[in-house]
């Protein structure tokens, strides 16, 4: 496994209330410092933003066109390989047989996967992306409790919060479903219904922390507001997802 590798330290897979992992200090503490010192904000927020001009995304398609620093090309590559998401089904493979089979299983474990939008050639496409949040006060949050989209497979989040930045929140939330998600909020990007869930556990804003997750159906999750941010707010997003055929749980999608 790659020193790059996000799930290096994983100890344990928690499957209350969904499959998830989180892990502080994910990478070694040199090469962690080595991708900090060359995050290329400048690089990231030159790109037009998202969420009514408050986020930044630069995935691995444009990476593969501008060459960031060396070690994010390499961090950006093994994210997106077969042998990382290889690994990340291996460590979820007791829920996936639980919940959907033996064969979904295999299919996962064995079937071809590339970078997506680099080459959608594979069964299953994988992508890396830079995400930088612009300070939000604490009458906002950088997402409500959603699910993902469901053609993915897992998602993972390496916290990259930088030196001075004295803000609180911004923790990954996991949530507990209180009721059966029958429909789901496609517009307000899967926002399920405050009812059907509570808070569970977060996962603090702290550099070099990890979390990752089973696109189950109820994997209810969100970030919490930031009180007092003067700092952008740096991340990492890192997906497997089925390519074109294939989903991991079906509601009904509605648009408000």
């Amino acid at each position: 496994m790659s020193d790059l590798s996000c799930i290096q330290n994983v100890k344990q897979v928690h499957t209350d209330p969904y499959p998830y992992v989180c892990v502080e200090g994910a990478l070694p503490e040199a090469r962690y410092k080595e991708l900090c010192d060359t995050f290329p904000m400048e690089l990231v927020t030159s790109t037009t933003p998202h969420d009514n001009g408050i986020c930044y995304r630069y995935k691995m398609k444009e990476c593969e066109q501008t060459a960031p620093p060396a070690i994010w090309q390499d961090f950006f590559a093994y994210h997106t390989s077969p042998e990382y998401f290889r690994a990340c089904i291996e460590l979820f493979a007791p829920s996936i047989e639980s919940a959907y089979g033996v064969d979904f299983l295999h299919n996962l474990s064995t079937g071809t996967v590339t970078p997506r939008d680099v080459d959608n050639t594979g069964q299953y496409v994988a992508d890396c992306q830079f995400v930088v949040h612009e300070p939000v006060d604490q009458t906002g949050t950088s997402r409500t409790p959603h699910v993902d989209n469901p053609v993915e497979i897992y998602a993972g989040l390496l916290y990259m919060r930088q030196p001075g930045d004295t803000a609180q929140g911004g923790n990954f939330t996991v949530h507990r479903t209180t009721g059966e998600i029958t429909e789901v909020n496609k517009s307000l990007g899967r926002q399920v219904d405050d009812s059907l869930h509570v808070p569970y556990y977060e996962v603090p804003y702290e550099a070099n922390n990890f979390c990752m997750f089973l696109n189950v159906k109820d994997s209810v999750h969100g970030v919490t507001p930031r009180i007092e941010p003067t700092m952008r707010r740096r991340s990492i997003n890192i997906i497997g997802e089925f390519n074109g055929n294939g989903k991991m749980w079906k509601v009904k999608e509605i648009k408000s």
